[in-house]
């Protein structure tokens, strides 16, 4: 809902006056970090963005650079593919380093936001005091250490797990063969081995959210790559809701430069979700797939569903590790895709969903991988 004070704000991106542009610019960066607004209000704050950054005065197209950062639409790419390569060098780096600084911005997002908020202070601390160099420093190092942790803790706790589930297996057949054994102490077995199967589970997706991914991107036709994704998690799924039609409308022509193996689990969580999602339903199932060009620089996938749904509480959390609507989830999927996006493919991942109603995805990808320098 678009009030007076919005209004004037968008009047204000719309001057004649280039210093009041920008001063509107930079006001909207503020609104867009700071304040909760509605969808309507960022739409039309990222139209603007889009025109501005080819605005006339450096100074404004370095503002947008910077108010960028905080803009989470599918517009974001079109706006910054318009000045990542821009004349003046103070508007290329500002584009760099939004383009940098994003995937700080979604690692707050997977780690909670309270969690987030507090290693963004430091780091911007930490550049204030020593430099650019010191915060990338930083964050190179804390990743290599969280991920060396993460892997010497999988190795140690699987080689718990492993013989575990060995002896209850051993046990559960040696049941079998005594007569007279309770059904009870049957189940309780069976319990034990779906909890070790469980945290197996857990700690493979971990392994795998903690993964470096292999630096080869590729160019890749879409549709055999979304097709593939669909077919893989359709058999990922045990019991698909009765009747289930997926639907796609994906140009054959469409390409996208992408490390295919990490994309393909990206869009595989994603129908994932949106399958489970569709479970139990009084209505027929169904989701839709669909993508197209966005501008000349970037695609759009949208992967739809009428299920469940999620109210606004689970829509906040959904892209947060160890937070899950689910029983007995953890919610790996849905972060984990996010990584994926945003961090290893420069895309962006947003979710539209209403309780009852169903959710939509929609991912945003560059058709080429943009190169920034370290």
């Amino acid at each position: 809902m678009v009030t007076d004070e919005t209004q004037t704000l968008l009047d204000d991106l719309d001057a004649r006056d280039w210093v009041m542009v920008q001063d509107a610019v930079d006001m909207a960066g503020d609104w867009l970090r700071h304040r909760n607004i509605d969808g309507g209000f960022t739409d039309e704050v990222a139209a603007r963005f889009v025109r501005l950054a080819a605005h006339p005065k450096w100074e404004v197209r370095k503002s947008v650079a910077h108010a960028l950062l905080f803009l989470r639409h599918e517009q974001f790419h079109a706006a910054l593919a318009k000045i990542i390569d821009d004349e003046n060098a103070w508007v290329r780096e500002a584009a760099r380093k939004t383009l940098q600084r994003r995937t700080e911005l979604t690692r707050a997002d997977i780690n909670s936001d309270d969690h987030g908020d507090k290693i963004l202070g430091l780091l911007t601390d930490l550049e204030s005091r020593h430099g650019s160099q010191a915060r990338r420093a930083a964050l190179k190092i804390a990743d290599n250490l969280h991920t060396r942790f993460v892997r010497l803790a999988y190795h140690e706790i699987v080689r718990v797990i492993s013989p575990l589930d060995a002896s209850l297996i051993n046990l559960e057949r040696e049941l079998q063969e005594i007569p007279g054994v309770p059904t009870r102490s049957r189940s309780h077995i069976e319990r034990a081995r779906g909890r070790v199967q469980l945290l197996s589970g857990i700690l493979d997706n971990l392994r795998e959210f903690t993964s470096e991914p292999v630096g080869t991107y590729t160019s890749e036709k879409l549709l055999p790559l979304v097709k593939e994704a669909e077919e893989l998690a359709l058999s990922n799924i045990d019991h698909p809701a009765a009747g289930l039609v997926v639907h796609s409308d994906v140009d054959t022509a469409l390409l996208v430069e992408a490390n295919r193996s990490r994309l393909l689990q990206a869009i595989i969580n994603i129908i994932v979700n949106a399958i489970e999602a569709c479970q139990g339903l009084d209505r027929k199932a169904e989701i839709n797939i669909a993508a197209r060009k966005q501008a000349e620089s970037h695609i759009a996938i949208s992967i739809s569903d009428n299920g469940c749904g999620m109210g606004e509480e689970t829509l906040r959390d959904c892209v947060q590790l160890y937070t899950s609507g689910k029983r007995n989830g953890m919610r790996f999927g849905l972060p984990l895709a996010k990584r994926i996006i945003e961090i290893d493919h420069q895309g962006t991942l947003s979710i539209d969903s209403a309780e009852g109603e169903g959710t939509t995805v929609v991912v945003v990808l560059p058709v080429e991988q943009m190169r920034v320098e370290d």
